[in-house]
């Protein structure tokens, strides 16, 4: 991943200034590793396809109910012909009904997941902006040189603090990106219980 667009760069930033007054031997690419998994999500995208979802199901919503042949013209048609049209319109709308439960299942398993994994990106955010806060036991970080050289604050003091930032970052992505594999996973396993052939999606103009 570019170092310029991870989530993490915040926080690298401050313990590459850490790494300098020797508070932590920790390399930038170690600090960005756990958020690896939220910087290759592309939570945009996803939420887009959850929309055009929810669309689609909304469009189908009219077509599904093609059930009813007294609803068609051809109710009017006699003999034969008629016979076979209404039956296959009936199969026809049978087989729109089923695919719309299907879509409508699979399009709010979609919906569900874009809502857990940007309350889950909420919460990432908050800690990467907690943990790259440019302060250390009370000192901006301009001013950590000269408090360390008066004595003013330890070294193993601010040694504890940025390796406790640290597990607190890692911590966090970890988890998020265990909660994003695992909400991607389960909208995988709803598309697959719903089995949506290519000539369905084709058959209702979905494909």
């Amino acid at each position: 991943m570019d170092a310029v667009t991870s989530c993490a760069d915040g926080f690298v930033a401050l313990i590459t200034v850490c790494r300098e007054l020797s508070l932590t031997g920790v390399d930038d690419q170690t600090v960005r590793q756990p958020h690896a998994r939220i910087d290759e999500f592309r939570h945009t995208e996803f939420s887009q396809d959850a929309q055009r979802l929810a669309g689609l199901v909304r469009n189908l919503v009219g077509v599904a109910v093609v059930d009813r042949p007294a609803a068609s013209p051809v109710a009017d048609w006699t003999g034969r012909s008629g016979r076979s049209a209404g039956g296959a319109l009936r199969v026809v709308g049978a087989e729109l009904a089923d695919l719309f439960v299907r879509l409508d299942d699979g399009a709010a398993a979609t919906a569900q997941a874009d809502l857990v994994i940007g309350e889950v990106l909420h919460r990432h955010r908050a800690v990467l902006d907690t943990v790259s806060r440019p302060q250390l036991s009370g000192f901006d970080l301009e001013a950590l040189p000269a408090a360390l050289n008066s004595g003013a604050v330890s070294p193993h003091a601010l040694r504890g603090e940025v390796q406790a930032r640290l597990d607190y970052a890692q911590s966090a992505g970890e988890l998020a990106g265990r909660a994003i594999v695992d909400a991607v996973a389960q909208v995988a396993a709803a598309w697959s219980a719903q089995v949506v052939s290519e000539g369905e999606l084709a058959l209702a103009d979905l494909r």
